[in-house]
């Protein structure tokens, strides 16, 4: 029924100047404003974030997820632009916050980092 239509994925922020700012010089990614929020180009994949208001709730889950080759330099990168990774309750991590799904055969390794309005992202090497 809509294959053959444009389709995006979407998601909000509370404050849309500070998420253009994170995501368009803290991350480095291609941000187009459009006077109401902003495109993320990636790639070929397109996400549009959003204000959302008062109503806003972030995320309880990743959002965004960025495949990397080396997950311990992109952790190191993160951190060193002030980025905390994020500790899951319930979930096993190693001393630099990853974790290692590959080595457990659960799945890929991955570390999971928050945008200023606390949406969840990952970073996830296969």
């Amino acid at each position: 029924m809509f294959l053959n239509n444009y389709s995006y994925s979407s998601f909000g922020v509370d404050d849309i100047a500070k998420a253009a700012i994170f995501y368009g010089n803290t991350l480095g990614l291609k941000v187009e404003e459009d006077g109401f929020g902003f495109k993320l180009s990636l790639n070929g994949t397109e996400v549009y974030v959003m204000p959302m208001g008062p109503h806003y709730q972030p995320a309880a889950y990743h959002v965004l997820n960025f495949d990397v080759s080396n997950i311990e330099q992109a952790v190191a990168d993160l951190r060193q632009q002030g980025i905390a990774i994020e500790v899951i309750a319930g979930m096993e991590h190693d001393e630099l916050g990853i974790m290692r799904g590959k080595a457990a055969g659960t799945g890929p390794d991955m570390a999971i980092f928050k945008d200023p309005s606390g949406n969840m992202l990952a970073v996830i090497e296969e």
